[in-house]
């Protein structure tokens, strides 16, 4: 029996335009998967998703050719994932961001609060609720999330979501109030037709250099998805950015044989009997949110 996942990200890209505080250093060389390539794993992946997130690290829309991209997922009918800083989004990306293959856009808002930056927050802001616009004008069906991922008990971004949230209201005619969604830790809350604010914390990466945190609990990690490196890589979880835990590569071995390895079946049983089996998970700060 094939087991079935919720989502697979791709990195069809490692590569983005921006170097924010809350990412670690990347190791890996720069790279963009091939269309070739990419249509290859699309046919592999069809027996065991119906989603893809085009995201571990780097931005897909540094990529001229996105559409030629989500063209490929529509084909083998996947619905896409685009997770963006959107720092360069432009006219240019209106069509292929309008493909009927995406199921969802997450626009990484405090990104703009993670760098330092030459624009204004409305020089960043503007191109993307411009885009918002056309696409409200197109009636998009797509989901359309605004992530603010920097709640803190610090309040640390305090200012910077007040300045967002006044951009929006003003925008959308809403009254998202900052100290309403401080005190009651929302998880997402609705701006319009399919537009939301998506909220989270701040979260470590995980890292073989950090402390073992222990060796019993549960994650999602080939449960619910895993993910696929712009090399080939084949890893278990969307955090596992350096292929620490490499289950094998797409270049030179089929998925079906990766997903069905000892290794893999480990980890998955591992984690159903509350056992973390690999080193890096153990190390794994995210980890530690589903143990509660």
């Amino acid at each position: 029996m094939i087991k079935k996942f919720k989502k697979v990200h791709i990195e069809i890209t490692n590569i983005c335009n921006l170097k924010c505080t809350f990412c670690p250093p990347k190791i890996l060389p720069n790279g963009t998967m091939s269309l070739e390539k990419f249509d290859d794993i699309n046919a592999q992946l069809k027996p065991y998703t119906k989603e893809l997130a085009y995201h571990i690290v780097g931005d897909p829309l540094v990529l001229s050719n996105l559409r030629e991209y989500l063209n490929i997922s529509l084909k083998h009918e996947l619905k896409v994932n685009i997770t963006t800083t959107a720092n360069n989004i432009n006219k240019k990306h209106y069509e292929a961001l309008m493909n009927s293959t995406i199921k969802q856009i997450n626009f990484s808002i405090n990104s703009y609060n993670a760098n330092s930056h030459k624009k204004t927050l409305d020089e960043y802001l503007n191109p993307i609720l411009d885009f918002v616009k056309f696409a409200q004008e197109q009636k998009h069906e797509y989901f359309i999330n605004f992530r603010i991922w920097n709640l803190d008990e610090e309040k640390s971004a305090k200012e910077f979501n007040t300045k967002v949230f006044n951009k929006i209201n003003e925008t959308f005619n809403t009254n998202i109030n900052i100290e309403e969604v401080y005190k009651e830790r929302p998880k997402n809350i609705r701006i319009d037709r399919k537009i939301f604010f998506n909220f989270d914390e701040y979260f470590n990466w995980p890292s073989l250099q950090n402390e073992v945190l222990g060796t019993k609990g549960f994650c999602y990690g080939l449960d619910s998805h895993f993910g696929i490196l712009t090399n080939g890589d084949v890893v278990p979880c969307c955090l596992d950015q350096n292929a620490c835990i490499n289950l094998g590569n797409t270049n030179n071995t089929q998925l079906k044989d990766i997903l069905s390895s000892k290794r893999v079946r480990d980890i998955q049983s591992g984690f159903k009997k509350g056992i973390v089996v690999e080193e890096l998970c153990q190390k794994c700060e995210y980890r530690t949110r589903f143990d509660k």
